[in-house]
């Protein structure tokens, strides 16, 4: 691809991404202004700069944060694993973090602690899996394998929780669907957690280019490429589990966005990480705004806007790139 070309296509990609951003803090049923944003910096209170602060803000921060984690996750993963199809929760990290949000309201803990619960939940359920899978004599096809069991088992099990008490059903239900209204400014660990795992992410990008090499190649280039995937493989789960933390459970990011990176801007991970976290963060975005204002005063669950969004676009991506379609 030519220099201008992809430079043209990154510009592209940061005015979709500040679009989606605008529409997310300023647009909706209540339609905010800049005035309104220079008195939430001045610390002026009014109706409109606490609607800023206290809602659109940490709504818009928390898609963000989902969107480039889930990218960035299911990036690394389908480099890894060569496997077009693999998404970040391959390694346990939906299934555990449902459960634990399922025993949560079950027990009827505070809303306040959901987020814990879901990022504890995720971290143990992707530790299990990857034990299971052998650090020893690792296998990324045994992960695969070992985490489609794990998930089976998770869903047959929360569904079982659902079903069995009806009077909390809903509450799960809405809750497993992704939702951005829990506060997470309070959860300063977190955001800690996001910017060191960023950090490692592009300090692993110069070494994602060789895993598209023959893999004697990459052992022989890469360093140790056990050691490295790994590293990878942990790195993409922490990534998930960071965005289940923010904003629950959401379907399709981690596999489209990467392909859709891909398509426009090439493999090289130069370029391609950056795009990628563009586009995972746009449309994490984009989809809470129409979830937030399609059928107002109600809001739709942010993972089913995104299924619904997702689906078409995956679909569509299949046919377009046809017998081509690859890692």
């Amino acid at each position: 691809m030519a220099k201008h070309s992809r430079n043209l296509i990154i510009i592209i990609c940061i005015l979709i991404f500040l679009l989606s951003l605008y529409l997310s803090v300023f647009a909706g049923h209540l339609t905010l202004t800049f005035k309104d944003f220079i008195d939430f910096l001045s610390f002026r209170s009014t109706d409109n700069s606490n609607i800023l602060g206290v809602l659109r803000i940490p709504r818009s921060f928390k898609a963000v944060i989902a969107g480039v984690c889930l990218a960035t996750s299911g990036l690394f993963m389908q480099t890894m694993t060569k496997n077009p199809l693999v998404e970040p929760y391959i390694t346990g990290v939906s299934s555990g973090a449902g459960i634990a949000l399922v025993t949560g309201i079950l027990f009827e803990v505070s809303p306040f602690y959901y987020p814990i619960l879901a990022f504890a939940g995720a971290i143990t359920a992707s530790m299990v899996v990857m034990s299971f899978a052998g650090l020893n004599k690792f296998s990324l096809v045994k992960l695969i394998l070992i985490g489609l069991s794990i998930n089976i088992f998770a869903g047959s099990l929360m569904s079982m929780l659902i079903i069995t008490n009806s009077s909390k059903s809903h509450n799960m239900m809405v809750i497993l669907a992704g939702n951005l209204n829990s506060s997470l400014f309070v959860y300063t660990p977190l955001i800690i957690l996001f910017v060191i795992a960023m950090i490692a992410s592009i300090f692993m990008v110069p070494k994602l280019n060789f895993y598209r090499l023959d893999n004697n190649i990459v052992s022989v280039l890469s360093g140790n490429k056990k050691n490295n995937g790994i590293f990878l493989v942990v790195l993409s789960a922490i990534l998930a589990s960071i965005s289940v933390c923010a904003a629950g459970i959401l379907g399709f990011v981690g596999i489209i966005i990467p392909h859709l990176s891909r398509l426009i801007v090439g493999i090289d991970f130069r370029w391609l990480f950056f795009v990628n976290m563009l586009l995972g963060a746009s449309i994490v975005l984009f989809s809470d705004f129409i979830a937030r204002n399609i059928i107002y005063p109600m809001e739709i669950p942010l993972g089913i806007v995104l299924s619904m969004l997702g689906a078409p676009i995956f679909i569509g991506f299949l046919i377009f790139k046809g017998r081509n379609f690859s890692a």
